[in-house]
């Protein structure tokens, strides 16, 4: 029997409708959850402690014991899912959620440099695997999918970014370009619990804009050159980044726990080194860094912007491919804020606004192989600065994208980052 159009205007609006606001509260609640643990491990206990910030022993301590917790874990169902370079997983099953989540949090609150997208993906396929187990697999593989981009929705405080990332997967043949109907629904109804309705206020949103940078609202023909040269070395950092947590990633594999616990050391060692002779604050080397770009982008020491860089582009490597979970994303923009600053810094003068933008948009293409979902990123977060930006963030990504390209051409088929 065919089914008319009202009913499948229904289908396309309801169902989507109430995956996204589902997705939306438990995204919420994760979010919620990872904020208290890093205030009350970062903020209440150093002060308790007498210290305005953690030094880096504390940060060490929470480290080891996240890495300890993280052994403990991987004996549940699943083994916390797979590491952060596999892509994106909108199909895990729904028995590896709890140690995936577990694992993912624990990497989050100790200060792990990684964002919580990829967790909160589980969060949402979970929900819909669990909503959806008595139905046939293809509807069940959609309602995962679905309800997976409204969760991730939650964090970037944009859904455009996320629509332009499902569109992105669906040019790519990744996911069926049915499906980008009810995302889009999913993504409303998700960001309609986050600004709120009626006299319902909202949870508030996760905006990613900068705060504090320069203002950029003309475009100088040179501008463009420096955007082309920042894209590429930040391109060129990304590649190695994956490359560096790929072997990482290898070692894991044979020896899980002494790779975790070498990781760990060699990352207290880089925070000693960096807050102790640089005073570079720890938002700079933990986390996913999105903190720590306001400050960054202010920065006028090339020497410390050279260390911020390395010292993040090592910890981001070791993190991604130890055993820690979490999402790829916001540190590789933080790597790419770090580019454009050092640039700028070398060309006095030059738009530091600007070569941000095109240092996330190149780093993140290149990273992800998303080149329209890595401008739109660069534009939302360097945004504030005018919308001049938008340029540069588009030529960020193209030149970001074409490094990609030439790499994957010249090395052994991987697994896509958006799988």
């Amino acid at each position: 029997m065919k089914t008319s159009p009202g009913k499948q205007l229904l289908s396309l609006l309801v169902m989507p409708a109430i995956f996204g606001v589902l997705a939306a509260l438990a995204a919420t609640a994760f979010l919620t959850l990872v904020e208290l643990g890093q205030e009350f491990l970062y903020g209440v206990i150093p002060h308790a402690l007498g210290f305005t910030e953690a030094p880096w022993w504390l940060a060490g301590i929470f480290l080891i014991v996240a890495a300890v917790l993280i052994i403990f874990i991987r004996k549940m169902p699943g083994h916390a899912g797979p590491g952060p370079l596999t892509g994106f997983h909108f199909d895990t099953p729904g028995g590896f959620a709890p140690a995936i989540l577990l694992t993912a949090f624990v990497s989050l609150i100790a200060g792990a440099s990684l964002g919580p997208e990829a967790p909160l993906i589980i969060l949402g396929t979970s929900l819909a695997f669990v909503f959806t187990r008595n139905k046939d697999e293809q509807t069940r593989k959609a309602a995962m999918f679905i309800a997976g981009a409204a969760a991730i929705g939650a964090v970037f405080g944009n859904p455009f970014i996320t629509a332009f990332m499902i569109l992105e997967f669906a040019a790519l043949g990744v996911v069926p370009y049915v499906l980008v109907i009810p995302v889009m629904t999913a993504l409303a109804a998700s960001y309609v619990v986050q600004i709120g309705i009626w006299n319902f206020p909202g949870f508030a949103g996760h905006p990613l804009a900068v705060h504090g940078i320069p203002d950029y609202t003309t475009i100088n023909p040179g501008d463009f050159l420096g955007a082309v040269l920042v894209a590429v070395l930040a391109g060129l950092i990304a590649l190695s980044t994956r490359a560096l947590g790929g072997r990482v990633q290898a070692f894991s594999d044979k020896m899980f726990a002494p790779t975790l616990f070498i990781s760990v050391a060699i990352i207290i060692a880089l925070v000693f080194v960096g807050q102790s002779y640089f005073g570079v604050p720890l938002n700079q080397l933990l986390f996913s860094g999105n903190s720590g770009m306001s400050g960054l982008i202010a920065e006028s020491s090339v020497v410390v912007v050279i260390v911020v860089l390395l010292a993040k582009t090592a910890i981001y490597s070791l993190t991604l491919g130890s055993g820690f979970r979490g999402g790829p994303i916001f540190p590789i923009t933080f790597l790419g804020v770090a580019v454009g600053v050092l640039v700028s810094l070398h060309f006095p003068g030059s738009p530091v606004s600007a070569f941000a933008a095109a240092g996330i948009a190149g780093a993140s293409a290149a990273f992800l192989k998303l080149p329209a979902t890595s401008a739109l990123l660069a534009a939302v977060l360097i945004g504030g600065a005018g919308e001049a930006i938008a340029p540069i963030a588009i030529t960020g990504a193209v030149v970001g994208f074409i490094i990609r390209a030439m790499a994957d051409a010249r090395a052994p088929r991987e697994t896509p980052a958006h799988s």
